[in-house]
């Protein structure tokens, strides 16, 4: 495939450079010429649509997302914020660590007694605890107090270095049917009536481009559900998608670049693997 190489004084996120040479790579397969990228909602155009995509027959306008409902967004803000983040090094352990965090819960006491109760777990001998500890919940002031900062599991880990305490997100996901594939068609329908993509929506309606795509990057911390529902295979159902809105684009991060699901009035559901 041909990917589509940024213009020069882009300022591009990792996330949003990413999912535009994933658009642009895909386009330009399928179209067999190259297609170019545009950073365009930089000042004095704040507000506007993320990307310009350029193509022989024109311009296409790109805004680039994640589906994630608000609450969700704002635990994980502030948790990279406050919290002591995906990885941290604590001195004096003897193992590594894997904590299971609740990102709905305050991050302060976590970040600030991390290194106290971790070396206070090994000099009692305990690899294992938090609030999914059964013996120990409302017992050991440890186990009580790791509950009590969102911790579900803290455990010692073999293999990494000691010291290496490594941090992993949940929150209050949703379910979903098993064996239907319709449950991504049915909660892209229900995220797009959320206000923020609304307003995407109305961004791309302004480009006044023919083609208009929404890209929706969906990962296991904010849509587990939407990720395992993309192993059931390709939906049938037509999402309800704004009219502003031309192409949707439901992405998984993948080592190489994304699964993609991508719908369209026209063409109905297609998938693609992409590397980018």
């Amino acid at each position: 495939m041909t990917v589509g190489e940024p213009l020069a004084g882009s300022t591009m996120k990792p996330a949003e450079a990413l999912a535009s040479r994933i658009v642009a790579t895909v386009l330009s397969d399928e179209r067999g010429e190259p297609v170019t990228i545009e950073d365009w909602d930089i000042p004095p155009r704040q507000g506007a649509h993320d990307f310009w995509l350029h193509t022989s027959a024109g311009r296409e306008a790109l805004e680039i997302t994640r589906m994630a409902e608000q609450d969700t967004i704002t635990h994980a803000m502030h948790w990279r914020k406050t919290g002591p983040g995906f990885e941290a090094t604590v001195s004096g352990l003897s193992s590594a660590w894997m904590l299971v965090v609740d990102q709905e819960v305050k991050a302060t006491a976590l970040t600030e007694k991390l290194a106290e109760w971790l070396r206070a777990l090994e000099t009692e001998g305990i690899t294992k605890t938090g609030k999914w500890d059964g013996e120990r919940i409302y017992q050991h002031p440890i186990t009580n107090g790791l509950a009590a900062a969102g911790v579900l599991e803290a455990s010692a880990v073999a293999g990494p270095p000691a010291g290496m305490v490594v941090l992993s997100y949940v929150s209050n996901l949703k379910s979903r049917p098993a064996g239907d594939p319709n449950h991504t068609a049915n909660e892209l329908t229900e995220i797009l009536k959320l206000d923020r993509h609304q307003k995407d929506a109305a961004k791309l309606g302004r480009s006044g481009a023919s083609e208009r795509h929404l890209f929706m990057w969906v990962d296991m911390h904010s849509r587990w559900d939407v990720v395992r529902a993309f192993d059931e295979g390709d939906p049938t159902a037509a999402p309800v998608v704004d009219s502003n809105i031309t192409t949707v684009w439901l992405a998984v991060p993948t080592p190489e670049g994304a699964e993609v699901l991508r719908w369209s009035a026209l063409h109905g559901w297609r998938r693609h693997n992409v590397t980018a």
